[in-house]
């Protein structure tokens, strides 16, 4: 079981010691610094109008990733997440993103999808998308850039009416140009 907090002035240390502590190999900063994430906090990228940020914890309330939606004012939002190495793999991920998916649909009525993007080579957070409800929507070449590379990144996506109806809904595009 775990569970979902959102981000006060009162736990932010609690993010800074996760995203400092962790090594984020999917992400364009891989180590962050405690000086660049206070930064990024003081700047409001954690839980300005728009955003908002939610730790995650375990049973015994220790926290083992993060998740932010951002973007919360458009019709499209989309999100960040990161599970602790020690939680991957264990299914945590798929429960997260059900659970900030039923969130914003909930809390937001005016949305109509939220998105997310991964580095094409991130099997697991693709397989994490697919087992939520999420639907692969764009390939993206050249598009990460990550340690001075070019990865590609793949994008996925669950409509409100998906949701609604506990469905998915694949792409169907018959033009091949």
């Amino acid at each position: 079981m775990q569970t979902y907090t959102e981000l006060t002035k009162e736990n932010e240390y609690q993010l800074v010691h996760l995203l400092t502590t962790e090594t984020w190999p999917y992400h364009g900063t891989e180590n962050p610094t405690e000086e660049a994430i206070l930064t990024s906090i003081q700047q409001g990228n954690y839980t300005k109008e728009g955003t908002k940020t939610f730790l995650i914890q375990d049973k015994n309330n220790t926290v083992i990733g993060m998740f932010r939606l951002f973007d919360l004012e458009d019709p499209t939002c989309l999100f960040d997440i990161r599970l602790k190495q020690q939680a991957r793999g264990q299914n945590r991920g798929a429960h997260a993103v059900k659970w900030l998916t039923e969130f914003a649909f909930t809390n937001y009525p005016h949305l109509i999808r939220i998105e997310g993007h991964t580095r094409h080579d991130n099997l697991a957070m693709r397989k994490t998308f697919h087992n939520s409800g999420y639907v692969k929507e764009a390939y993206h070449r050249s598009a990460w850039p990550q340690n001075e590379k070019l990865y590609d990144s793949v994008g996925y996506a669950i409509t409100r009416n998906d949701w609604d109806q506990n469905i998915t809904t694949l792409i169907q595009d018959s033009v091949n140009f």
